[in-house]
Parts: structure tokens; C-alpha cells; sequence
């Protein structure tokens, strides 16, 4: 539990670039660490899904949790991205994936506390998908995490995300950031939309296609937006019936195993156009090998250097949407001291 402070005790020139040319760790799914024996079918349950439940309601349990250490576990294991599913059931809201996982509202509080006692941390909370809800409840529910973090959130009128710094976020204490995928013309002011950050979905269940995608898609990444490689696979139907008394944590650590050494040699920085640089990583079951995921991620920001020089081999740098970019790495104190 020793990157509960990663961040803080990042060097001053790091806290004082952009968070979206920072190495981010993870997780996918953030909330399935609820399920439970008793949880119940979700709204985003397929319908092969929900018939294997009414007669192997264990096996889908199995392969919808994707976590097993709980929010603050994680949080102290170094995650600063959360990939959450919301549903919405009985008028209440719910983490789900398949299945119910549990309440919305009480780890969003376990957040606020811990960054509470850790100024110098900042988090980003991406609601990837909501499933059984209506306008009337996106209402509510934004109007719940407007509640929950109020003044602590970083929004889009403090800035693009580009210039968001560590310091920054220190120093006014905006330590959260909150993605919100939905319909943008009913999206609050306060929330980012989808475009802010990319999170191309692999959708494969072979290793060698999953490096594949992630290299290619690394490739065509945005330069100025935050970027989320997913470092997962997707079983299939074919895939999981193979393991039909395995789970997805015995898949988890195959994917360690083999990823772990191509996440160490990522590298995180400024855009150049000579190398894709890294941003969020998210990962299953984190906390495998004593957080390796997490601990390895962490230290990509070791790798980062400022080369100025390296900023001018694109044309896109200079003309285009990027042209801002050779002034874009520092933004605050440290950069005018």
C-alpha cells in the first residue's frame, strides 16, 4: 500500500506538466469488487447472460468481477483512473457489470475522503456507461456527484484538461475529475465529455492481438487529450466455455504475466511524433504480484524528459490543432519561476 501518495512525491517538474502526458495506473471496471453471491442480474446483462445466470448464477458472477481490492485498497495500491458502469434499479443507482455490484453513492464518499488527507493526489472518474436510466435520472445522478465532491472537482472552465497540472490541482484542492459519457447538450457544466479522454476498446482474447491493438492505437492517439490504453482482455463465448470452472482473475494474471514487460517499456511524456507515448493504463484484478500493474506504470514517469528540440519533427505541431503545442508542457508556478 506504498503509492498512496505517488503523486505527491512526484519531482517538481512532473506535478507541473499536463496529467495527460503523465503514466496513470488504473482499473477496469473499478467497482465489480461488490459482487457478491447475492448479486443480482443488470440491466446490461446479454441475454445468453441472463439465461446462464438462472441456471449458473455462480459462473457469471465469476467472470463479471473484474476487481477484488476495494476502493481505498486501490486508491492506496497508486489508482488514479476509475472505469465506472452505472444502472439504475429499483429508482436507486448501482455499479454493475452483468451484475449488481453495489450502491453508487458510498465509494464516491470513500474517494473524497482520501483525498481529503492527501492534497497532493488528483483522481479521474470516467462513467463509461449507464444502462436502464433516463434523462430525469442523468439529472439526478449529476446532481448527486455535484453534491458528493462540489468544490474539489476540476472543470471545464478551469481549463482543458491539457493544462491541468498536479499544482494546480493542489493548490485550489480541484483533486477530481469527472469524465461523464453521455448525451453532451445534457451533460453539466462541470463534467467533461467523452472526447476528453480516448479509451479504445481492444475486444479481443488473444495477447498477441491485444499488443497489436494497443501499439496501433497508440499510434493515432490525440496528442493533447487524455488517453486510456486498456490492458485487458475479453473473453468470448468460445474463450469462456473452454474454462467453464475458471473465472476471469485466472485470465487477470495470464495477462500480467505477459503485459507487464510491454508496460515497462512504455513511455509517457509530450507528444513527439518519433514514439506514442502512454497516458492511463487500466488493468483487472490490480493488486496481482503486489500491484506490479500499478507499480510498474508509476515508474514510466521516471522515463519522461523535456526535450524541446523533439517538438518540431511534426508539421502538425506547428500547423493544424496542435500548433499550440510547443508551450503547452509547463503551465504554473513552475514554469514562470
Amino acid at each position: 500500500m506504498h503509492n498512496a501518495d505517488w503523486m505527491t512525491k512526484l519531482p517538481p517538474h512532473l506535478r507541473a506538466m499536463s496529467i495527460v502526458y503523465l503514466a496513470i495506473p488504473g482499473s477496469h471496471n473499478s467497482m465489480t469488487y461488490g459482487i457478491s453471491n447475492h448479486s443480482k442480474i443488470a440491466g446490461d446483462a446479454t441475454k445468453v447472460m441472463r439465461y446462464l445466470y438462472h441456471v449458473f448464477p455462480w459462473f457469471v458472477r465469476r467472470w463479471a468481477k473484474t476487481q477484488a481490492a476495494t476502493v481505498v485498497e486501490q486508491l492506496r495500491l497508486g489508482v488514479r483512473y476509475f472505469d465506472l458502469r452505472v444502472c439504475l434499479k429499483d429508482d436507486d443507482f448501482y455499479y454493475t457489470h452483468a451484475v449488481i455490484s453495489m450502491d453508487v453513492t458510498k465509494p464516491l464518499y470513500y474517494i473524497r475522503e482520501f483525498l481529503s488527507k492527501q492534497p497532493g493526489e488528483t483522481v479521474i472518474l470516467d462513467f463509461q456507461h449507464f444502462y436502464d436510466m433516463n434523462a430525469v435520472d442523468h439529472m439526478r445522478l449529476q446532481k448527486m456527484l455535484i453534491q458528493v465532491f462540489g468544490d474539489m472537482l476540476y472543470k471545464p472552465s478551469d481549463g482543458p484538461l491539457l493544462k491541468c497540472t498536479l499544482n494546480y490541482c493542489t493548490k485550489f484542492r480541484k483533486q477530481v475529475i469527472i469524465v461523464y459519457r453521455y448525451n453532451s447538450n445534457a451533460l453539466h457544466k462541470d463534467f467533461w465529455p467523452s472526447k476528453s479522454v480516448y479509451t479504445p476498446w481492444p475486444n479481443v482474447c488473444s495477447i498477441k492481438l491485444l499488443k497489436e491493438f494497443l501499439q496501433h492505437s497508440l499510434m493515432s492517439r490525440p496528442p493533447t487529450d487524455g488517453y486510456v490504453t486498456q490492458v485487458v482482455l475479453t473473453p468470448d463465448a468460445k474463450y469462456i466455455s473452454l474454462r467453464f470452472y475458471s473465472r476471469l482473475k485466472t485470465t487477470a494474471k495470464r495477462v500480467d504475466r505477459k503485459m507487464i514487460p510491454w508496460i515497462s517499456e512504455q513511455i509517457p511524456g509530450p507528444y513527439t511524433c518519433r514514439i506514442p507515448k502512454v497516458n492511463i493504463l487500466i488493468g483487472d484484478f490490480i493488486e496481482l504480484n503486489s500491484a506490479a500493474f500499478c507499480n510498474t506504470i508509476i515508474q514510466l514517469n521516471e522515463k519522461i524528459q523535456i526535450d524541446f528540440t523533439t517538438q518540431v519533427e511534426c508539421p502538425e505541431i506547428r500547423t493544424g490543432r496542435i500548433d499550440h503545442l510547443d508551450d503547452s508542457i509547463y503551465y504554473d508556478d513552475f514554469k514562470e519561476g
